[in-house]
């Protein structure tokens, strides 16, 4: 190492073996971050249209924008999993898989022949993600799980927004994306077990709305000891730091002489620094102060105000947005955004790979996979089917 930067290593999964059979949102982020640590991944799609994920989000010259990253490392083939030689060539895939990946509603996988209990005979060593709505196990299993319910469920909703406002989402598919970072964590540790531990395959059982409860552990504990239900305090922690008018806080988001956005963390030290700037009492309590400077910053462009309020010491960012991030040049010496280019789109910018220190000179940026692209290299190639017969199973749609 130089000091600066982290020496580049290959990548740790590269030559694992995973086929994903998931559609948007929380199976096939599982498979894209295997993907970008070098795992080898075959996703399985069907002929007609494919995952959903191929239609969602705008297009750039007719090239659906989001699914080039999503599928920029995967290799997608097509196959009928209700027609007997579509199912008898998913095995074979799964044969010398390592890792399989599926976000169907319990018992579809079942009903196809499928499941855990028919992979796991032919391939002992295989570990099974199953990401759904309510879990594989539970009265509402066999419920739908779509990402927005399961961000309700996990308790996150009620902790953000004003005290007397309408409870607040975020604006991505956080349950999905969640769900599939824990996925790929849960992967990662039944490797772990299986191949440096001496133990053997495992099905994860995964709902959708575990990750985010997880991540707000305070809850139980702490309305244990309180009595109450947590209330919500804006963007900050109902229970811990900026809960309020005593602690640390971040006030909301205030709009610039330029029409950028800043937020600050006001600190128990500064607070009266700032009550003073703003021409307030040092009683003033959060909202105060927030109305209050929501005009000091409409007369400053964000750097004015940022270098006036860091002599104060108080902590102020700039709200980013999809133009901001991408222009900044911070993410991309940091390689959080990557410039590059493809055929039909031309030049664009695309997420980054984390975490860095790793070799990734063999990865694609972006990549508009087609249905079938990858059908005669995997089908083909690896399983043995010759020309005349795959072009057999196209005309009978069994691929």
């Amino acid at each position: 190492m130089d000091g600066t930067r982290i020496e580049t290593r290959p990548l740790p999964l590269a030559g694992l073996r995973v086929v994903e059979v998931g559609i948007a949102l929380a199976g096939p982020f599982a498979g894209s971050l295997l993907a970008d640590m070098g795992a080898e991944v075959v996703k399985v799609e069907r002929r007609d249209g494919g995952d959903p994920m191929r239609l969602l989000g705008r297009k750039k010259n007719g090239v659906q924008v989001w699914w080039g990253v999503a599928a920029r490392n995967k290799r997608v083939v097509t196959l009928n999993l209700k027609a007997p030689e579509g199912k008898a060539l998913f095995e074979q895939l799964i044969a010398d898989a390592d890792v399989v990946v599926e976000n169907y509603r319990p018992g579809v996988m079942d009903r196809l022949g499928i499941g855990w209990a028919a992979l796991s005979k032919i391939n002992p060593r295989l570990v099974m993600l199953s990401v759904s709505g309510f879990g594989q196990t539970g009265p509402d299993s066999g419920r739908p799980g779509f990402g927005k319910i399961a961000e309700a469920l996990s308790g996150m909703v009620t902790l953000t927004g004003e005290p007397d406002e309408t409870p607040q989402h975020v604006g991505f598919s956080l349950a999905d994306t969640s769900a599939g970072l824990m996925g790929f964590f849960a992967i990662s540790a039944a490797l772990y077990a299986r191949d440096c531990a001496g133990g053997t395959g495992t099905h994860i059982d995964l709902a959708l709305y575990e990750p985010l409860f997880r991540m707000a552990d305070c809850q139980l504990a702490l309305r244990h000891l309180s009595g109450r239900s947590p209330a919500r305090e804006a963007s900050n922690d109902p229970y811990g730091w900026g809960a309020g008018d005593g602690g640390d806080t971040w006030l909301p988001s205030f709009a610039c002489a330029d029409g950028r956005w800043v937020m600050l963390l006001v600190r128990a030290e500064t607070r009266l620094r700032l009550a003073a700037l703003a021409g307030l009492p040092a009683d003033s309590t959060r909202r105060e102060l927030a109305a209050a400077l929501v005009h000091w910053f409409r007369e400053r462009p964000p750097e004015s105000a940022r270098a006036e309020l860091a002599a104060l010491g108080v902590e102020v960012a700039l709200v980013h947005d999809g133009a901001t991030l991408a222009e900044d040049p911070y993410f991309g010496e940091r390689g959080d955004v990557l410039a590059t280019e493809d055929p039909v789109v031309g030049p664009l910018i695309v997420p980054g790979y984390t975490p860095r220190g790793y070799d990734r000179g063999a990865l694609r940026d972006f990549r508009d996979a087609q249905v079938g692209e990858n059908n005669a290299e995997i089908l083909g190639g690896r399983l043995g089917v010759d020309g005349s017969r795959l072009a057999d199973m196209e005309r009978t749609g069994v691929v």
